[in-house]
């Protein structure tokens, strides 16, 4: 069932004049390749949370710059950057928002954090860990205490609209069958669904073309997975959203049919235009999640162009997503003592 949503008033693209010429001023000052290889030699996590606080990181916003004791271990000086790179995000979210016309279809991309805060709050339950605080995404349609407390007493069914549905089932197969990944794949399918109804009611061509490609990305996901799982073409099937960038017929029987390599799921990704996603896939599954995000931030990119229009706004938003997505890989690898060379190799490609 599809969820309703409130109609959305098509704008026109001088109506973002403002909201873009803001936006550029904030653009200018994004992270770009040569800034992560400065924090790629960093020598210390207190290397990285100097280098982003000189950047201007946690300085916007009273109280974002978090502060530690006058000998801050390793934890503190983590804690202090994800706070920083929290309030970062919140900030240029709340920039953007009150440049934007009332009627822009941001949401488009808030759902996702509300889907995303929905599942963690799920595996948290079901788990028995009562730390879900901190896996939280900003901003939301929907508070995380307001979905923990449905989820936590039994009571999906008061969840708002947005995905009351989808976390009744997935609550469900959780409580029954204890399978997470059929759960997951419940609720991005219903994420995308709700982007996919937003961007056709705004009539943005750009938009409706994004959420296109973000869906064939999940299908194709899902087909090389159930290629080597053993799911039934039902399961991949229904599994999937209809999209015109790849067939899901020709996706699910793919999966079906060898189980030993995928190559049959990678046959039908060449024949659908994806030739690079079947050689990133062939190679290894984290260089096809890698191929997978650089395709969704490439689409972006000429968006920088753009003078009018929620082109550059949907652009520069995702943007910073992955540069801050950058940043947390970079900070994760020193933290493990990933070799550089290695953690280069994770970085996705860069809006700037």
């Amino acid at each position: 069932m599809a969820v309703k949503t409130k109609a959305i008033k098509a704008t026109k693209e001088t109506d973002y004049a403002y909201a873009v010429a803001y936006m550029r001023t904030l653009e200018n000052k994004m992270l770009g390749r040569a800034d992560f290889e400065i924090l790629l030699n960093a020598n210390s996590a207190e290397d990285i949370l100097k280098y982003l606080s000189d950047k201007g990181y946690g300085n916007k916003n009273a109280g974002a710059n978090a502060k530690t004791g006058q000998n801050p271990d390793s934890t503190e000086i983590i804690e202090t950057i994800e706070k920083i790179l929290k309030a970062e995000l919140a900030y240029t979210w709340n920039e953007i928002k009150n440049a934007c016309p009332e009627d822009a279809p941001v949401n488009i991309l808030i759902y996702q954090n509300d889907f995303h805060n929905l599942k963690a709050i799920l595996k948290s339950v079901f788990s028995n860990n009562v730390n879900y605080e901190n896996l939280m995404l900003e901003p939301y349609t929907v508070a995380p205490d307001i979905i923990h407390h449905a989820i936590a007493n039994g009571k999906p069914e008061t969840l708002p609209d947005i995905f009351k549905e989808s976390a009744i089932e997935a609550y469900n197969i959780l409580a029954r069958d204890d399978d997470g990944q059929l759960a997951e794949i419940i609720l991005d399918k219903a994420l995308f669904a709700l982007m996919k109804d937003i961007a056709k009611q705004s009539k943005n061509s750009f938009l409706i073309d994004w959420v296109e490609l973000n869906i064939a990305v999940m299908n194709m996901k899902i087909a090389l997975r159930g290629a080597y799982g053993g799911k039934s073409r039902e399961f991949l099937r229904n599994a999937m959203l209809e999209c015109r960038k790849i067939s899901v017929d020709y996706l699910s029987e793919a999966a079906v049919k060898d189980v030993s390599d995928g190559s049959d799921v990678l046959r039908v990704f060449k024949e659908s235009g994806f030739e690079e996603a079947a050689k990133a896939a062939k190679e290894s599954v984290g260089e096809f999640e890698k191929w997978c995000d650089n395709e969704i931030i490439r689409y972006l990119q000429p968006t920088k162009f753009k003078t009018f229009g929620f082109e550059p706004v949907l652009g520069f938003l995702v943007g910073k997503e992955f540069e801050l997505q950058a940043a947390r890989i970079v900070l994760s690898g020193i933290r493990s003592g990933i070799p550089k060379q290695k953690l280069r190799e994770r970085l996705r490609d860069l809006y700037v």
